[in-house]
């Protein structure tokens, strides 16, 4: 029963659409005996109403620009979801750090992290480190844990927990070694 409402509809739309008056045709032209000079005086319909064309512009006011991720648009709107590092450790995504040196055995362990560029850096837990705003969990023999806060797609956030290790030739654990 829906659909045939929804086609009755359609059918009335057509018809209103359709019920519109159409232009009338040119009527053929009386003969006489100067075809040309009739033309001439007689100026074509429409020729003297020009009207000027409109000029359309585009205006992107009020309009959420397509080029930027909605995401942006979501973290934007009141307080910063994710804190980024003030320090020069924030400069580069955590995959770019190179594991130098771990030291334990001390109250606060301490790592070495070589940055893209050549520089190294010390961390300690709760160092800020990477772009995405994350803090060093860890610090164990060996590796550094980095946890972060990731934004899905869908706006939902995860905690992640990103290792960053030694290469398994230079891990040297002193305190094993008589």
């Amino acid at each position: 029963m829906n659909r045939l409402h929804l086609a009755a509809l359609a059918a009335l739309l057509l018809a209103a659409a359709c019920d519109k008056p159409r232009p009338a045709a040119p009527a053929p032209a009386a003969p006489s005996a100067r075809p040309t000079e009739v033309a001439k005086a007689a100026p074509p319909a429409g020729e003297g109403e020009k009207k000027p064309a409109e000029i359309w512009s585009y205006s992107s006011v009020g309009k959420r620009d397509p080029f930027r991720s909605f995401l942006s648009e979501k973290r934007g709107g009141g307080a910063s979801l994710v804190t980024r590092c003030a320090t020069p450790l924030g400069r580069y995504e955590l995959e770019q750090f190179k594991l130098v040196a771990v030291i334990t055995g001390l109250e606060d362990p301490v790592a070495m992290v070589q940055a893209p560029n050549g520089t190294g850096y010390t961390v300690r837990r709760g160092s800020c480190i990477g772009k995405n705003g994350g803090s060093v969990a860890a610090v164990r023999t060996g590796e550094v844990v980095v946890a972060e806060w990731a934004t899905r797609a869908d706006g939902t956030r995860d905690r992640t927990q990103t290792v960053l290790s030694l290469p398994k030739r230079e891990v040297i654990n002193l305190e094993d070694q008589p």
